[in-house]
C-alpha cells in the first residue's frame, strides 16, 4: 500500500489525539445545555484525518521528543482547527463536515423538532449554537496548552510563547485568509485577481497553521525556545506543505469523491470561490467556454447537471493539471528543508507526508 507507514503512524496518532481530547473533558466543567455539548463533541466523534496533529507529533519526535509530552499541543490544535470549521461551515453553508451534520444544521434540527420553533428561528438558533459552540472549542484548546503542556515538563516559556503565537499571529492570519476566501467569492470578479493572490489566501488560510505544528513541534521536541536551523527547517517545510494541502483541497472539492471526503462536491462552484482550477480554465477558454463556467460559478441554485458540466469544462481546459503542478511546486520547494535534520523513522515520515499531501484523494 502506498504511504503504508504514513498511513498507520496518522492512524495511531489520531486515536491517541481522540482518546486525549475526550479524556480532557474531565478536567473541565460540563458544557450545558446538552445541545451544546453535543455539538461541541460532534466533529470529534465524527472522525477526521488529524493530519494537523500528527504533524506536530511526528516533527516533535523529529527532534528528539517523546509523544507524550507532545499530546496536549497536538490535542489543542485539533480542537483549534475544529472550531475554525465550526465557523467556516457557516460561512460556506454547508451541511455535511466528516460525513456527519454540519454543526448548525444539527442544532437547528433540534430547535425545529424539539423546541418546536418556525423555521426562521430554527435557522437563526442553529447558526447562533454554532458560533457559540466554536467559541467554546477556542477556549478549550488554549487550555489545554496552558494547563497540560507543562504537566509533561515542557518549560512553560514555550508553553507561553505557543499560546502567544497561536492566539495573535496564527489567529490573525488565518481569519485573514477566510475574509480574503470571503471577498473573492462576493466582491472580486475572477479576473482581478492574479495567480499570487489566490496562493496568498491559501497559504493564510492553511499554510500558516501547518507552520505552527511544525514549529511547535520542533520547539516541544527540543524543549528550548530556540530557533535554529533545524527548527525553522521543519516550520519551513510544513508551511509549504500546508498550502499544497490546500491546493490539493480545492481539486478534491471539484473532483473528489463526496462518501470520502464527507462534505459536499460543488459547494465551491455555487460558493463562487476563486481558485487556481478556474483562474485557469477560464485562462484557457473560448467565448462559449467561459460563458457557461461564468454563468454557473456562484450560482446558488445551481443544478447538478450544470455542476457536472462547469466541473468537466474546468478539468478539460487544464484547470486540476495547473493546480497540481503548483502543488507539487511547493512540495518540491519543501523537501530540501528537511535537510538540516538528522536522519530518522519520523524524518521519513514527513517526507512521506510531503508527498501524501498532493497524491491524497480524501
Amino acid at each position: 500500500m502506498k504511504y503504508a507507514n504514513f498511513a498507520q503512524a496518522l492512524s495511531e496518532n489520531a486515536e491517541l489525539v481522540s482518546k486525549y481530547i475526550v479524556e480532557s473533558t474531565q478536567q473541565m466543567q460540563k458544557v450545558k445545555p446538552q445541545i451544546i455539548e453535543e455539538c461541541t463533541m460532534s466533529y470529534i466523534r465524527g472522525g477526521g484525518k488529524k493530519l494537523r496533529p500528527t504533524v506536530l507529533i511526528l516533527s516533535s519526535l523529529a527532534m528528539g521528543g517523546t509523544r507524550k509530552a507532545a499530546l496536549p499541543a497536538a490535542a489543542a490544535v485539533e480542537l483549534f482547527h475544529t472550531w475554525t470549521l465550526v465557523h467556516d461551515d457557516i460561512i460556506d453553508n454547508d451541511e455535511l463536515r466528516r460525513g456527519v451534520e454540519t454543526v448548525h444544521i444539527t442544532a437547528e434540527k433540534f430547535a425545529l423538532n424539539q423546541l418546536n420553533l418556525p423555521a426562521p428561528a430554527a435557522e437563526k438558533y442553529g447558526r447562533d449554537t454554532a458560533i457559540l459552540t466554536g467559541d467554546i472549542q477556542h477556549g478549550w484548546s488554549v487550555a489545554l496548552l496552558s494547563r497540560n503542556l507543562p504537566k509533561e515538563g515542557v518549560r512553560p516559556e514555550i508553553a507561553l510563547h505557543l499560546i502567544s503565537l497561536l492566539q495573535v499571529e496564527v489567529l490573525r492570519t488565518l481569519l485573514e485568509g477566510e475574509m480574503l476566501d470571503v471577498d473573492f467569492g462576493l466582491h472580486y470578479e475572477i479576473d482581478d485577481l492574479e495567480d499570487e493572490q489566490i496562493l496568498d489566501m491559501l497559504w493564510k488560510k492553511t499554510g500558516i497553521f501547518y507552520e505552527y505544528c511544525g514549529l511547535a513541534g520542533a520547539l516541544i521536541g527540543r524543549n528550548e525556545l530556540v530557533f535554529d536551523d533545524q527548527v525553522n527547517g521543519l516550520k519551513d517545510f510544513c508551511s509549504l506543505c500546508g498550502t499544497a494541502f490546500q491546493v490539493r483541497d480545492d481539486i478534491l472539492g471539484l473532483v473528489g469523491n463526496q462518501k470520502s471526503l464527507g462534505k459536499p462536491i460543488g459547494s465551491d462552484i455555487r460558493e463562487g470561490k476563486k481558485t487556481l482550477l478556474v483562474k485557469e480554465a477560464l485562462r484557457n477558454a473560448n467565448e462559449a467556454q467561459s460563458h457557461a463556467i461564468r454563468q454557473v460559478l456562484g450560482k446558488q441554485d445551481a443544478t447538478l447537471a450544470e455542476i457536472e458540466k462547469t466541473t468537466k469544462l474546468i478539468v478539460d481546459l487544464g484547470g486540476v493539471e495547473k493546480a497540481h503542478a503548483v502543488a507539487m511546486s511547493y512540495i518540491n520547494k519543501a523537501i530540501p528543508k528537511l535537510d538540516a535534520l538528522p536522519d530518522s523513522q519520523y524524518k521519513d515520515l514527513l517526507y512521506e507526508w510531503a508527498n501524501y499531501m498532493v497524491d491524497r484523494d480524501y
